[in-house]
């Protein structure tokens, strides 16, 4: 079961908007798995390099692929590393806060703890030098693709994940290989798939609601992978990329930086033009 601390959200508040804050840099849908290997050590690299200049990580959803269960990241590899560079980049003095992702939902505190990350609740906000921003996966976001409402709502039920979480490894891993097999067969870039791509983005009249909800200036979040900035007419909003570095002449991977006293940065590679910018 997933449990996430309101209260957590305060204290990276109080960590970002103290005198020695060095920002909070946040990241999504990197997707790991032990398929995936240079992604994996590209996410690595990362966290022993780039993440460390800040105060704070943000890992707001779909870190892993998959996740079956806080029990099965024993013999998950790529958890595994995932957790010891974590634990490293923690010691060495960045606090790193997760949001969970529609890939990850079931990631739990036996694995957060080991990782030593703090689950945050989606969406998270914060006040951060004065400006209120809102983090969030962004699944949420996406209120055109009912379906996958629909589908979430049953998927976050705590009675019907306990059940699933109790059930055998071996059941859950062959559940999990038929789903992502339905998933790449209708994961197409087709006309015909066009009104499906567009529900799943998130329509103007969602993120500005949030931001008026909230009373937020900003809106941060994943999911999409469409990268790019936003400007609404009541704040503004920042998609971040998914991560691929399988083919190293084609990365695709990225951040939102945010130093003190700036506004965030979307940072993209390859370099930002390379990808759609809708204002």
């Amino acid at each position: 079961m997933t449990h996430t601390h309101p209260a957590a959200s305060m204290d990276f508040e109080k960590l970002l908007n103290s005198a020695e804050s060095r920002g909070v840099c946040v990241v999504s849908d990197l997707h790991l798995s032990p398929r995936m290997p240079n992604t994996l050590q590209c996410f690595i690299d990362f966290c022993n390099s780039t993440a460390r200049e800040y105060s704070a990580l943000l890992i707001i959803g779909d870190l892993f692929e998959y996740w079956l269960g806080d029990d099965t990241a024993h013999d998950n590899p790529a958890a595994l590393r995932v957790a010891t560079a974590l634990k490293q980049l923690d010691q060495a003095g960045t606090r790193i806060g997760f949001i969970h992702g529609n890939r990850d939902f079931l990631l739990g505190t036996s694995f957060a703890r080991s990782a030593h990350m703090t689950l945050l609740p989606d969406p998270c906000v914060m006040q951060i030098l004065e400006r209120t921003v809102v983090f969030s996966h962004g699944d949420l976001l996406c209120t055109n693709d009912t379906g996958y409402q629909r589908y979430r709502r049953i998927a976050h039920n705590r009675l019907l994940q306990k059940i699933f979480l109790a059930a055998p490894t071996s059941w859950r891993n062959a559940l999990a290989q038929r789903l992502r097999g339905q998933s790449k067969k209708t994961a197409t870039h087709t006309a015909k798939d066009s009104a499906r791509l567009m529900a799943q983005d998130v329509p103007n009249t969602s993120a500005e609601q949030w931001l008026t909800q909230h009373q937020a200036e900003f809106i941060i979040h994943g999911h999409t992978h469409q990268p790019a900035s936003h400007t609404h007419a009541n704040g503004q909003r920042w998609v971040l990329p998914d991560w691929e570095c399988e083919d190293r002449a084609n990365l695709r991977w990225g951040y939102v930086s945010w130093k003190p006293h700036e506004s965030p940065q979307l940072i993209l590679t390859p370099e930002p033009h390379s990808h759609p910018r809708n204002d």
